[in-house]
């Protein structure tokens, strides 16, 4: 039986739990309208909400978590994000099988789109041997790329932390390990194809 000093403490026990419950309803039916918002723009063609999509179905957000319909929407948002998600997907087994050739794939149709994130990831592929057809010289002009075009987004320098950690400052080291391992020819060389890449893409 309980006390008289215990009631006002049950009481706000049971105040507390109920808020909570309620305040999870209100974030669950948030959570199903913003779900449904972005679908309904991604269905008319806005990449930018296809990857929200993806985004959602990957973790659950407002919908039962599905990685196939992640991948799905993640490939039609393409180079607005959904191709470097889909990288980080084979890349981390994140709801497929782990598949780093896969991934390398993704992450080369996003680097091409001119995302420095997904440059730097593949960059690391490569210098790390991780892939089939790793290049060390081919890595490091991705990692050059990718500290490149990095420094020249305002947003990647200033807001997004991976990118101005990854990308710009190498923190993971990826672009370090190669230029002590590659010769001085083999950098050079590097370097002439990244200075090809950005003519061909900045025209």
């Amino acid at each position: 039986m309980f006390n008289v000093k215990t009631q006002p403490l049950i009481g706000t026990l049971l105040l507390v739990l109920a808020m909570s419950a309620c305040s999870a309803e209100i974030e669950q039916r948030r959570s199903r309208e913003l779900f449904e918002r972005e679908t309904k723009k991604a269905e008319h063609g806005d990449q930018v909400a296809a990857f929200h999509v993806g985004f959602l179905y990957r973790v659950g957000i407002g919908t039962t978590r599905d990685p196939e319909m992640a991948l799905r929407w993640y490939e039609i948002a393409g180079p607005r994000g959904g191709w470097n998600a889909i990288g980080d997907m084979y890349n981390k087994g994140d709801g497929v099988a782990r598949d780093l050739d896969q991934a390398a794939l993704y992450y080369r149709r996003a680097a091409d789109a001119g995302e420095p994130i997904p440059m730097y990831s593949l960059g690391c592929l490569h210098a790390d041997g991780q892939i089939a057809a790793h290049d060390a010289i081919e890595g490091y002009m991705w990692l050059l790329l990718a500290e490149r075009v990095g420094k020249s987004s305002g947003n990647c320098r200033v807001s997004h932390y991976e990118c101005r950690e990854w990308a710009i400052k190498d923190r993971p080291g990826c672009r370090a390990r190669l230029e002590a391992f590659l010769e001085s020819e083999q950098r050079a060389d590097a370097e002439h194809r990244a200075d090809a890449w950005l003519a061909k893409h900045r025209r």
